[in-house]
């Protein structure tokens, strides 16, 4: 039995090792038939050299312009109310709570309350950014490229000026302890947006979500964009480069590494999503510069001041006046400049300078192009004829500051929608004041304008202000 199951044993070894044989043994002539796998070949692809070659573009302008921007952190104290600032004296005295002047100061230490980005726009250390990267702070820091850091607080780091009309701002870097340095830092030169066209390569840089130093990559979606209602004045580049929070003050490039534009926001997809849907907005490069340049050497911005009403002419407008195109005058201010020099209500003005305009917009924007003191010349049609009238701009602050010492003694005021308005000796309702984030703010009313008519009644006084809101 023990015999029989050893031979059972036995022949099933042999037939085994057979099978293995078999099997094994044709393993190799099947191998042989299959050729060995190669990688897809792409060096052959027409153009690649060239992508490649555009590549290389890209990654060295990031390299390189990196070092001239920053990030910058706004710091503000935590003003937290006292939850028994209000607790009655006898509840006080009963449970031995002492009143809040008897209680010894807190130190309140600032803590990061937002992050923007920043340009560096001159090798001595002047910073553009966005005025609402830094607005309610009560520190500020900017970090460099190498990590280092310069903080008011430390008085390394100070505010030049602010420009709220275009949400811009300029800081300076001073030095290591407030001690001045001869920084010779890296920094970024503008382009003349005047020759940028639609489709042309956008490169942003900035601290998105906290992602310093984050490079993204588009084109030109469109220029001139405005009508937002954010600011007083808006030019803005519109790009598909991600720009998200955080590269607000940071940079926008051309291909050369030129400054297009100062990043300043999107829009979303609304809801709960703060991220970029491709539709990104940066502040006008010639804009930029131009603001820049007068807060660097002013240490604010000083606009021109003409003193019209104006209106876009509509088709029937057209007609009427015998025109195709140019601005409708409203009212010439009595006492400013364009009224003292001849303009008047029903004139249209079609050139300012040797530049057509079409809209408010385009007049506004060719005489920011002059400073206060210059003779500017309007091309006017009046009465089925073309003349040139020459206007000697002011100073807007100077006229809105001699307004205000026109008012009446006892003057009239008003406040309503966010506005806080006057009755000035002429005549005229001003607005003194507009509150930040009011409908008044966001239907672009500012201070120094002359209320003229309400709901179409006109108005000269405060009171009939209040009449025609009833």
């Amino acid at each position: 039995m023990i015999k029989h199951l050893g031979t059972m044993v036995s022949s099933r070894k042999t037939i085994m090792a057979g099978l293995a044989i078999i099997l094994f043994g044709a393993c190799p002539l099947i191998f042989n038939r299959t050729a060995a796998a190669e990688p897809v070949q792409l060096d052959d692809i027409e153009g690649l050299e060239t992508a490649l070659h555009l590549q290389r573009v890209f990654a060295t302008l990031a390299e390189r312009v990196s070092p001239a921007v920053v990030v910058v952190t706004n710091k503000q104290v935590r003003r937290m109310r006292d939850p028994m600032s209000d607790l009655p004296p006898a509840f006080r005295f009963f449970f031995g709570i002492p009143e809040p002047e008897q209680l010894p100061p807190r130190q309140r230490v600032p803590q990061p309350a937002g992050r923007g980005s920043g340009t560096v726009i001159r090798a001595d250390g002047h910073v553009l950014t966005n005025y609402h990267v830094i607005r309610d702070h009560d520190e500020l820091e900017i970090m460099l490229h190498d990590g280092t850091v310069y903080s008011t607080a430390k008085n390394e780091l100070e505010v030049v000026g602010v420009d709220q009309d275009t949400d811009l701002a300029m800081l300076r870097i001073i030095g290591r302890n407030g001690e001045p340095e001869d920084l010779q830092m890296p920094w970024l030169q503008f382009a003349d947006t005047e020759k940028l066209q639609v489709g042309d390569w956008t490169i942003a840089v900035g601290a998105p979500f906290n992602f310093d130093y984050s490079v993204t990559v588009g084109v030109v979606s469109q220029k001139g964009r405005h009508g937002m209602r954010l600011h007083t004045f808006e030019n803005y580049i519109q790009t598909d480069a991600s720009i998200n929070p955080g590269n607000s003050g940071g940079p926008l490039l051309n291909i050369r590494g030129e400054v297009i534009g100062i990043n300043n926001f999107i829009v979303t997809g609304g809801g709960f999503s703060r991220g970029n849907t491709g539709v990104g907005f940066a502040i006008d490069g010639n804009l930029a510069r131009q603001v820049a340049e007068q807060i660097i050497e002013e240490g604010e911005v000083i606009r021109p001041w003409l003193g019209i009403s104006m209106q876009t002419l509509g088709p029937e407008l057209q007609q009427e006046f015998g025109v195709d195109k140019g601005v409708l005058v409203s009212q010439a201010i009595e006492g400013n400049p364009a009224a003292e020099a001849g303009v008047r209500a029903g004139d249209v003005i079609l050139k300012v300078g040797d530049q057509a305009v079409a809209t408010p917009r385009d007049l506004q924007f060719a005489v920011l192009r002059y400073q206060p003191g210059d003779d500017i010349d309007l091309l006017i049609h009046r009465d089925g004829e073309e003349i040139v009238i020459t206007v000697k701009a002011t100073r807007r602050g100077d006229t809105l500051a001699a307004m205000e010492r026109d008012r009446d003694d006892d003057v009239d005021i008003l406040e309503v929608v966010g506005l806080r308005l006057e009755t000035v000796r002429r005549e005229r309702v001003l607005i003194a004041a507009v509150a930040s984030g009011s409908p008044a703010d966001a239907a672009g009313l500012q201070q120094g304008d002359i209320v003229l008519e309400v709901n179409h009644q006109a108005v000269n006084r405060v009171d009939e202000v209040a009449t025609a809101l009833q």
